[in-house]
C-alpha cells in the first residue's frame, strides 16, 4: 500500500506497484524499456512522463503530477529554448 504524502519518488511508485512493468507498459502504452529508463532516472519527453503519471494515477487511485514526483528526468526541448531566447532578444517592433 502506498502511503499518502505530498511528494513521491518515481522509484517508490514503481516499487509499490501490484502489477509488472509489462502490464504497466500495456496500460500506459509506453514501451517496457522506456519505463525502465524512466524508473532509472534516464531522460524522457514531458509527454511520455505525463502519460506515465496519468496511468499511475489511475492505478493508485490518486493524482500524480510532475511537480509532485521526484526522480523523473524530463528532457529539455533545446530547440524551443533557443526559439524562446531569440524571441526575448529581438527588439520590440512599434
Amino acid at each position: 500500500m502506498l502511503e499518502e504524502k505530498d511528494t513521491y519518488h518515481i522509484q517508490e511508485l514503481f516499487e509499490n506497484l501490484d502489477i509488472s512493468i509489462r502490464e504497466l507498459s500495456k496500460i500506459s502504452k509506453i514501451n517496457e524499456v522506456t519505463l525502465a529508463r524512466i524508473r532509472d532516472g534516464k531522460p524522457t519527453h514531458r509527454s511520455t512522463a505525463n502519460k506515465l503519471l496519468n496511468s499511475l494515477s489511475t492505478i493508485y487511485g490518486r493524482p500524480f503530477y510532475l511537480r509532485k514526483v521526484e526522480g523523473i528526468n524530463v528532457q529539455v526541448n533545446r530547440r524551443l529554448e533557443r526559439k524562446t531566447e531569440r524571441t526575448k532578444a529581438e527588439p520590440a517592433v512599434a
